[in-house]
């Protein structure tokens, strides 16, 4: 996974360089600061610091890990953020440098991971909405062009968050169209059972829901009485109805045939293939949109046989970036549909009528409503 978001100290992170908010001269600062000197020896790391002099913000350096390498860090990369005025100021763009030149750096120093805060959300006073939109697109954007594991590392709940009208929209949402299946059956009258049975389309149960801000959306159970308290008696279906004539017999062979026509023009992987070279995309921006291996994606696309889990159709769906029909149908190449009564399902359908693709911010979503993520925590 070459792209997830923690709540961890970063100091306690493995990876072969860790990102730390510095102080344009060489002097401790604040939070991340201390607790970066503090891990890594106050006084070693400061006397390195000296050497590299002042640092611009929206630029970086590096120095040796010193005592963070018993946790496999090999590199300590600073870098100066700005404080936020009002985002006319050139904030952005000096956040946006930030990300850009310590993952930069994290490359030319041979990093195969790297562990960064969420940068200037902190005593630099970013908005921290604002903050994690511009690292995921940063991130994103950095990753779609290089070879590195990132890990977003964020020390707070409140970090972690989306939007409370966000939030709200998605609940209004899944409130809407969430069927729960519960404990409680539904009951049918004889009617319906012999409808069902015996191919007829069986009545819509009726369902009432409420929405709330916080709550799960919730439904009546319809119950159907049996026509007067008595079941219809229905005549037994004659075998002979059912008896073909040679000439009705489909032979063995052509069944064979059918399926192998089938499998060979209507399949997952020429779905993929064709919606991917329809949108001009190569194979590599797909699967790192996706935050998918490239040994797994190669897997996909060269057996014809193998059908992904959901979830990584659901992800090759969203790196597509495809409308709500074209994503159902992709969906569907792969025997899968969005379920009605899933909150995961709805969120993500949510996220294409409302053309959220960045997978990140999807699990961000995910995240906030309780749901387990694309990314493993």
């Amino acid at each position: 996974m070459p792209f997830k978001i923690e709540r961890n100290d970063i100091t306690k992170i493995r990876a072969d360089a860790i990102v730390n908010t510095a102080n344009p001269q060489p002097v401790i600062g604040r939070g991340t600061d201390t607790a970066v000197y503090e891990a890594a020896g106050r006084d070693e790391l400061l006397e390195s610091r000296r050497k590299i002099g002042e640092i611009k913000r929206g630029e970086s350096a590096w120095t040796p890990a010193f005592k963070l390498k018993k946790n496999g860090v090999k590199y300590i990369i600073h870098t100066v953020g700005i404080h936020y005025e009002d985002g006319a100021h050139g904030e952005k763009e000096i956040l946006r440098g930030c990300y850009s030149s310590a993952l930069k750096l994290a490359v030319e120093l041979k990093c195969k991971s790297v562990a960064i805060p969420l940068l200037a959300s902190g005593n630099y006073g970013f908005p921290k909405e604002l903050a994690l939109q511009l690292a995921v697109e940063e991130i994103s954007r950095f990753l779609l062009e290089n070879e590195i594991t990132v890990c977003l590392v964020v020390y707070d709940n409140e970090a972690y968050k989306i939007s409370e009208k966000l939030f709200d929209d998605v609940e209004d949402f899944l409130s809407d169209n969430l069927e729960q299946t519960g404990n409680t059956p539904y009951i049918l009258g004889a009617s319906q059972i012999a409808s069902c049975c015996f191919g007829a389309a069986p009545e819509h149960l009726s369902k009432s829901r409420t929405k709330s801000k916080n709550a799960k959306a919730s439904r009546s159970v319809a119950f159907f009485e049996p026509e007067e308290n008595k079941f219809e008696v229905l005549e037994e279906p004659c075998a002979e109805k059912y008896i073909q004539s040679k000439e009705e017999v489909v032979a063995p062979a052509d069944v064979d045939a059918f399926i192998s026509t089938e499998k060979n023009t209507l399949n997952f992987q020429n779905t993929l293939q064709q919606l991917i070279a329809d949108r001009k995309e190569q194979n590599a921006t797909i699967y790192k949109k996706a935050c998918i291996d490239k040994k797994f994606f190669s897997k996909i696309i060269s057996n014809k046989d193998y059908v992904p889990k959901k979830h990584t159709v659901m992800a090759l769906g969203l790196a597509l970036e495809l409308p709500l029909k074209e994503y159902e149908a992709f969906l569907a190449s792969a025997g899968y549909a969005f379920m009605p009564s899933s909150r995961f399902d709805l969120i993500i359908k949510y996220c294409v009528i409302n053309r959220i693709y960045n997978i990140v911010r999807v699990d961000v979503i995910l995240n906030d409503h309780g749901e387990e993520c694309f990314a493993p925590a």
